[in-house]
């Protein structure tokens, strides 16, 4: 019997695995090759950094996270490798987990992206932490750095508590210190059209649009002003070209399907 469990043996050892798993030859070729660099050398932090930064670029939220989690595995005190986590947390729609990491994170340095990160998610939570969290900003990084994006998250967090007025306050504060700051405008063109001010709603959109032809959201939005005017020609003009520039999009491909 021992020559031919050698022999299987043999056989066995012999039989080529296959290179890459159906999983891996999907992903993009720098991604495949940085995966093949890592797994010859495993103990290369900055191979497998890397490896996560290309998977992240890629769009590979997951996978970047398994990565990331082996280097964490590694230096649990690299408040970089938690705020990474924190973001691909996000991406992956995971608000609990992203504000636990951006937390680990901001004990471990108190940077102002995570910082400003993990006060942004808080305030969408309409927690009163977000303000906590904009105050040590600005006790640790005065000046007007990042003052626009502190009058932003604190008008989100009033937004979403239904203070209007003060959110209003909040989001021109932003536009101040910021004129581009379009994700402000956005939010008070929200704010008006929920209120039924369908005009002035669309003249902040407009100016959206100015400062940025190509912002997909102000052309939906300016789209679904109209229709609520019942201007139907130029709310399908202005869905077709939000759809044009976001194919994924399904509210303006709804939306243009309605009004053909």
């Amino acid at each position: 019997m021992l020559p031919l469990i050698l022999i299987l043996m043999v056989s066995c050892n012999n039989h080529p695995a296959p290179e890459q798993t159906p999983k891996e030859a999907a992903y993009p070729a720098p991604v495949q090759e940085l995966l093949k660099k890592v797994q010859a050398a495993p103990e290369d932090i900055r191979l497998r950094e890397e490896l996560v930064n290309s998977l992240d670029t890629a769009g590979l939220y997951r996978d970047a996270l398994k990565q990331l989690n082996l280097l964490i595995a590694k230096d649990s005190l690299n408040h970089a490798y938690w705020f990474q986590k924190a973001r691909f947390s996000e991406q992956l729609k995971d608000t609990a987990g992203a504000i636990r990491y951006y937390q680990y994170s901001t004990r471990l340095y108190p940077s102002p992206s995570a910082m400003l990160s993990l006060a942004n998610l808080l305030a969408e939570k309409k927690d009163t932490a977000a303000i906590v969290v904009c105050r040590n900003v600005n006790t640790l990084f005065p000046g007007r750095e990042y003052a626009a994006d502190l009058f932003f998250i604190k008008g989100i967090y009033h937004a979403r508590k239904g203070r209007i007025k003060e959110a209003l306050i909040q989001f021109d504060s932003c536009i101040y210190n910021n004129y581009r700051y379009l994700e402000a405008y956005m939010e008070k063109g929200f704010l008006l059209s929920d209120r039924q001010q369908i005009r002035p709603a669309m003249t902040i959109f407009a100016t959206v649009l100015k400062l940025d032809p190509l912002y997909t959201d102000a052309w939906y939005w300016m789209g679904k002003s109209y229709e609520q005017l019942g201007i139907r020609d130029s709310a399908l003009e202005h869905y077709q070209k939000a759809f044009l520039l976001d194919p994924g999009l399904s509210e303006a491909g709804s939306a243009i399907n309605r009004l053909k």
